[in-house]
């Protein structure tokens, strides 16, 4: 007669929001340039194609580039979380993505915390937050897709039971504190951003539609 053995409980060290928050910053540096490469010529051609037209291009490009930085982003961090647990932010800072159950992140959950990313952003970035006072260091997109971040040298086998402890737990509150500083400062920086670049075509928009309406039909 056999017994089933249960496995040791596997402790693993998860990432709190510092690295994190620099692997962020160089993957939105990447992102940055991937859409102004790719960008570029989309609105030339946009552009050129609307030229002579009665309806002004800007508008329409503008609206055309964010939906092509959406789909770039997308598929750039979810495309990474999925081949390798690790964008080129998360390589050079060391650490990479898993599942709660220490599993490679499926596309599925890869696209659920991309999501996340865009949710946890919108209430003045408290998805992101979260992470620094999480027991699990996680933020709303690890919850979400069930994720953790680990260090990439870790190795989970199939089926191992787990436990987790924060690798900043020493400092906690100071890293909370100080996270949560930075993370707001950026907020505020990027929603100034947001208004200086969206608040000209959003204007664009709107007079085109007054000049519209204002336009006796022939």
């Amino acid at each position: 007669m056999q017994f089933d053995v249960p496995q040791p409980e596997q402790t693993i060290t998860v990432i709190g929001g510092g690295r994190r928050f620099v692997a962020y910053i160089i993957d939105s540096i990447l992102l940055a340039i991937f859409s102004c490469v790719i960008g570029f010529p989309v609105g030339v051609v946009v552009g050129l194609a609307m030229q002579g037209g009665e309806v002004d291009s800007a508008p329409v490009e503008q609206l055309l580039y964010n939906c092509l930085n959406l789909i770039i982003s997308a598929t750039y961090f979810a495309g990474f979380w999925t081949a390798t647990g690790q964008t080129p932010g998360k390589m050079a800072t060391g650490i990479k993505v898993i599942k709660t159950d220490g599993s490679p992140v499926p596309f599925g959950s890869a696209l659920v915390r991309w999501l996340g990313y865009l949710l946890g952003a919108i209430p003045l970035g408290l998805g992101f937050l979260w992470i620094a006072f999480d027991s699990k260091r996680q933020g709303w997109h690890d919850k979400m897709a069930g994720t953790y971040v680990v260090s990439k040298d870790i190795a989970i086998p199939v089926g191992q039971p787990l436990s987790v402890a924060p690798a900043d737990s020493g400092g906690g509150a100071v890293a909370a504190v100080f996270f949560t500083i930075v993370v707001l400062g950026m907020v505020i920086i990027v929603t100034l951003a947001m208004l200086l670049l969206l608040g000209p075509v959003v204007g664009n928009v709107f007079s085109n539609i007054v000049e519209n309406l204002g336009t006796p039909t022939p």
